[in-house]
């Protein structure tokens, strides 16, 4: 959910599934061709990459943002994009939707948080792997292996402050939210 742009929220579930799971099947489908040369492993690796990513990011956003169901496909992109930026959130019925929609980007943190030490151990173990492979293997091998190396490490040092930013902003809206349903509530 803290990857997922404003777009991907105009459809469906279904729809959301099919957003997420062929990019993320489509860049393991690349890297596994790069890698084996097999157009076949290639295949197979975006089908079964882009089923289970897709499926798996498509329910966990709408486990984490129920309220969206609710709402039309150009609301949810507005509220997502809104709270995305840290812009005010006060019409109406879009509040409580931001709101919850904050409460997941938070969850959503709080787990990537908690696993940002697997992150750095997957850097370290690919880093290690990059130096055999440039040492053992073909310059093919190595030079996916450094880019694996390199894709992690920037998640490890760019992802918890991209991370913070979003959560920052997110939290603005939040805030701009819970004045606006003040009001609504002190004016009835």
């Amino acid at each position: 959910m803290l990857l997922i742009p404003a777009w991907m929220w105009r459809g469906g579930a279904v729809r959301r599934a099919f957003s997420t799971g062929i990019p993320a099947g489509g860049v393991v489908g690349a890297l596994v061709l790069a890698e084996s040369g097999l157009v076949a492993g290639a295949v197979a690796a975006l089908i079964a990459t882009g089923a289970c990513a897709g499926t798996v990011t498509a329910r966990r956003m709408c486990r984490l943002w129920p309220a969206a169901e609710g709402l039309s496909a150009d609301e949810r992109v507005a509220v997502v994009r809104a709270v995305r930026r840290g812009r005010v959130v006060d019409q109406g019925r879009l509040v409580p939707a931001a709101l919850g929609y904050v409460d997941g980007l938070r969850a959503c943190g709080d787990q990537a948080r908690s696993r940002q030490w697997l992150v750095w151990l997957l850097a370290a173990t690919m880093l290690a792997l990059a130096v055999l492979d440039t040492r053992y293997g073909t310059t093919r091998i190595a030079a996916l292996s450094w880019l694996f190396a390199a894709l992690l490490a920037a998640e490890a040092f760019w992802g918890p402050r991209a991370r913070a930013g979003l959560l920052a902003r997110a939290e603005r809206s939040a805030e701009s939210a819970r004045r606006a349903l003040h009001q609504q509530r002190v004016g009835d």
